[in-house]
């Protein structure tokens, strides 16, 4: 069977803890070596303020809130070093708590037509309770399904699903981890990052190839 093809797709790591946001900026991240100084010809700085700090390199998009840290990239190249980035900060930020860690993937598809957009959301959200009180044509928006983790970490696995124009169908996977005072980012991104990730294209590809069965 042809897996189904993905127009375009996104991976990101996601901090929940106390950060200060103001400290983070380009310079910052290249006078740390974090990445290279060529980077900062490219950087584009949105805002760098004690609640928010928000930038973009040629490859990574940064985002720092009181309470939030992300960094995200659409290119497939730079997935580890996207990983990289976050371990090299918080080892130099390592008495900034952390008490969540997300690994996320998205993906987006494009169905080849109107039918077999309509049957991917058929197929996930059957309409037969909304038919008995909801006029035709009713379409599916967004929907959200969570599981248990099956390693030996505390947290969750989520995958949401929404319908983007011109036939579009996102499928995004959150692999959530709650982390404990003695908990190892540096451990568990090292270990855990590319299991994410093949874990959550696998859940992708096999949601739509499914739904268009």
């Amino acid at each position: 069977m042809v897996n189904p093809e993905f127009v375009d797709q996104e991976a990101s790591v996601v901090l929940v803890g106390s950060f200060n946001p103001k400290i983070f900026h380009p310079q910052w991240f290249a006078r740390h070596e974090i990445v290279p100084e060529v980077d900062l010809d490219g950087a584009d700085v949105e805002i760098i303020h004690p609640e928010i700090a928000k930038f973009t390199f040629p490859w990574v998009s940064i985002e720092v809130l009181q309470n939030r840290f992300t960094a995200r990239t659409r290119d497939v190249a730079h997935y580890s070093p996207l990983r990289d980035l976050v371990i090299s900060t918080f080892s130099l930020l390592a008495h900034s708590p952390v008490r969540q860690l997300g690994m996320n993937l998205t993906m987006i598809h494009t169905a080849k037509d109107e039918d077999s957009w309509h049957k991917i959301g058929d197929t996930l959200a059957p309409k037969t309770v909304w038919e008995k009180s909801l006029p035709e044509r009713i379409g599916l928006l967004s929907m959200r399904v969570q599981s248990p983790r099956t390693d030996e970490l505390p947290g969750k696995i989520t995958v949401s699903v929404e319908s983007r124009p011109e036939y579009g169908v996102s499928i995004s996977f959150n692999s959530h981890v709650d982390l404990g005072e003695d908990d190892s980012l540096y451990d568990i991104l090292s270990e855990y990052w590319e299991k994410a990730i093949d874990q959550g294209k696998t859940i992708c590809e096999t949601t739509i190839r499914e739904a268009l069965k």
